[in-house]
């Protein structure tokens, strides 16, 4: 080759150097890419919840004259808005549907609002139904509203109970049930000051009727069905009241004295309160209230069963300190989110799990109705008609209802729940991350009391007793085991090692506990064996004298496991009467932390292996002829020199190894019962985070707090793997400088 080849051929070599630099470069900023992009994602999916709900005016519509909406109902047709004009019973379209336009239509800011007398009005509510009454009649709307049911009170005292529908084409009032009023003429006086509105609740075909007038309240309570049994009970001197038709109660306050009464008029409960109330709040499951007293605290009320009573306790935990009075709260029957409004105009979001206010906003409005549907909140006052836009409302999702004990509707006492679904409406969702979290740690930290012994023992054994011609071919099989899919293992764990549990779960702790001593021990006599008879032993034979010792060790500990349990059960009845009964559910048990820390232990137990070994047989052989030089025994060398040496990429293994099993999806999902229970007790279901994903993240809906709680978990899992990690290259290498320096 001339010197012009050669200088060609030098240039076509650096330009394919450099061109493969490049590559190589930039698939390495590649990977970097997609790692952050991933943490990004993780993150910002997450960051909602850290973010303050808003509401963000929507349109605004003109009422017709003389016109009162009092709320929404949810027909076959759609939504309609109901309302009074004059004495007609009337229904309108809603806001977003067709109506007479009389300006663009325009998101506006919260804070256009306040004027929204001028520009802001966008169309006029159209008619759409006309029930005519008598002004004679009084009109009756429900409490909780649900105005698919609209009461009238004849001039005759008799109140009858309407359906209101949508059928074939047309709205129909139907009359289901009528009683007759017993009181007199006064409450149907328009000339008296006090005369206030009759109120119905229902639940199901239960309805309360109730009326407060001049501190003295009448209410009838009836089966739609059987109208003519209907029960009326009067009391006196009563401040405050709620109807609570799904117990069937009625709370009444009296100065500073709570009384719960039951279906017969019976007094259940009496507590004295510490503040006179002032308003009362019904959630709309009806099993809290929240209550507002003199001094503007906002409390939180719980219904428990105390003896077979159903009755109100206060949370002492859940009071928050107000600086206004609280005019309406509106509960949104798809969250935990709750809507303040006070008389001052001020809005403000409640969480209503653990009674948390934040994000005021004054609007100004004059809320004499509203309702929250979706993402919309619908609100009446004066002659206008508002659809404000709620945005950001996983923001309602707080710190205290994620880590900390929250007192739930339906429990006895604040307790870590996560439950994401449930049969009936208006249920509390519960986020409450710690029961993921210690069953994370749980299964996590057991996994490591069965893989500990099982790998060091291995690792001990091929690195330290065994011959090398053994070590060749047993050190590359066990490593074979991490290529196994955790799915397979957690398959064989669900089908053969459950069923197994449930009779010789005793046996199968024995059998992990005995194994790696079993080794050892084998290990040992063998070595003196050979020397005694080094010319009739061959070293292999090793392998297949260990193989027939684990197998005697199986046939000792699952043959004799009705032994183990009586002896167990004589253990315990020793220590107390009574516990056994508790001994069958413990060996019988299947799907508990012990199964999977049993799968789980076996699926990490390689990748400890591999680093622990390459440790151990990586101590130079000159300091272990030194420590045999010095008078140490064999044993005294392992324990005191090379494992001593080697401790610091143990640890570093046994830290990785616990990273993998937190980070565990399969095994955990196909072998526990995935039941979030927030308990350490080793015989108790569990659901770790990995598997909550797996299980929940596609039924989520997308931007809702249950999806950013999901990601938040992801978040919290990605920063726990990494610190373990991080953690454990940084303990390697400063226990290794340690060792070497010594």
């Amino acid at each position: 080759m001339n010197e012009q080849e050669q200088i060609q051929f030098n240039i076509r070599r650096f330009r394919k150097d450099w061109i493969t630099s490049k590559v190589v470069t930039l698939f390495g900023w590649l990977v970097l890419g997609t790692f952050l992009l991933l943490i990004w994602h993780i993150f910002s999916n997450a960051f909602p919840l850290f973010k303050s709900p808003r509401l963000d005016l929507v349109q605004t519509s003109l009422l017709p004259e003389n016109t009162t909406i009092t709320g929404i109902a949810e027909l076959n047709s759609g939504i309609s808005y109901v309302g009074l004009n004059q004495c007609d019973l009337v229904l309108f379209n809603s806001d977003n549907g067709t109506g007479r336009t009389n300006q663009t239509s325009s998101v506006t800011s919260p804070a256009a609002l306040a004027n929204s007398a001028g520009s802001s009005q966008s169309k006029i509510l159209e008619e759409i139904k006309r029930f005519p009454f008598s002004c004679q009649h009084k009109v009756v709307f429900p409490e909780q509203d649900k105005f698919n049911y609209i009461g009238v009170v004849t001039p005759s005292n008799l109140f009858e109970l309407y359906r209101l529908s949508f059928t074939e084409d047309q709205y129909q009032l139907t009359l289901e049930s009528s009683i007759g009023l017993d009181v007199d003429n006064s409450l149907n006086d328009p000339a008296n000051a006090n005369n206030t509105d009759w109120i119905f609740s229902k639940s199901g075909n239960f309805v309360m009727l109730t009326r407060l007038q001049d501190n003295k309240l009448h209410s009838y309570w009836f089966d739609k069905k059987t109208p003519a049994s209907f029960e009326y009970f009067t009391f006196d001197n009563i401040d405050l009241y709620q109807a609570i038709p799904r117990s069937r109660q009625l709370l009444l306050i009296s100065e500073n004295i709570m009384s719960l009464h039951a279906v017969d008029g019976k007094t259940i409960d009496r507590v004295l309160l510490q503040q006179r109330p002032e308003q009362l709040f019904l959630a709309p499951s009806q099993r809290s209230l929240f209550m507002q007293d003199s001094q503007l605290t906002l409390s939180k009320w719980i219904m428990v069963n105390e003896a077979g009573l159903f009755v109100f306790r206060q949370n002492d935990q859940d009071t928050t300190d107000l600086d206004i009075k609280i005019e309406k709260i509106l509960f949104d029957g798809n969250s935990n989110a709750a809507l303040i409004f006070s008389e001052t105009g001020e809005l403000a979001f409640l969480n209503r799990i653990t009674n948390e206010i934040f994000s005021n906003q004054d609007l100004n409005l004059d809320a004499h109705a509203a309702k929250w549907l979706g993402n919309d909140l619908h609100v009446f006052g004066g002659n206008k008609s508002y659809r404000l836009r709620v945005r950001e409302l996983q923001g309602i999702t707080t710190l205290k209802s994620l880590f900390s004990e929250v007192w739930y509707e339906g429990y006895e006492k604040p307790d870590y729940v996560w439950q994401t679904s449930s049969a009936a409406d208006n249920y509390e969702t519960k986020f409450s991350i710690m029961p993921l979290i210690i069953g994370s740690l749980k299964a996590s930290f057991l996994a490591l009391f069965v893989a500990i012994p099982l790998a060091l023992g291995a690792a001990i054994y091929t690195s330290y007793f065994a011959d090398q011609s053994i070590r060749q071919y047993l050190k590359p099989s066990i490593e074979m085991l991490e290529a196994v899919p955790s799915v397979i293992i957690g398959f064989i764990a669900a089908v053969w090692l459950v069923p197994i549990a449930e009779e010789f779960l005793l046996s199968v702790i024995l059998f992990i506990i005995l194994l790696p001593i079993l080794l050892v021990l084998s290990a040992i006599t063998y070595s003196k064996v050979t020397i005694l008879f080094s010319d009739k032993f061959d070293k292999r034979w090793e392998i297949i004298i260990i193989f027939v010792g684990v197998v005697l060790l199986g046939l000792f500990c699952f043959l004799l496991s009705d032994v183990w349990r009586l002896l167990l059960a004589a253990g315990q009845e020793a220590i107390g009467h009574g516990v056994i009964s508790q001994n069958d559910a413990i060996v019988n048990i299947s799907k508990t932390t012990i199964v999977v820390a049993i799968a789980l232990g076996v699926a990490i137990s390689p990748s400890i292996y591999s680093l622990a070994e390459d440790a151990l047989f990586e101590v130079p052989e000159s300091v272990k002829q030194a420590s045999f030089a010095l008078g140490a025994t064999k044993l005294q060398t392992l324990r005191r020199v090379i494992i001593a040496i080697a401790m610091p990429s143990i640890l570093s293994a046994v830290m990785l190894g616990f990273g993998r099993a937190f980070g565990e999806t399969m095994i955990v999902l196909m072998v526990t019962g995935n039941t979030p229970v927030a308990d350490w007790n080793i015989l108790e279901g569990l659901r770790s985070m990995t598997a909550n994903l797996a299980i929940e993240l596609q039924e989520s809906n997308i931007d809702s707090s249950h999806f950013n709680t999901l990601f938040l978990t992801a978040g919290i899992l990605f920063v726990f793997t990494f610190i373990v990690n991080t953690a454990a290259e940084i303990l390697r290498n400063r226990l290794r400088k340690v060792y070497t320096d010594a």
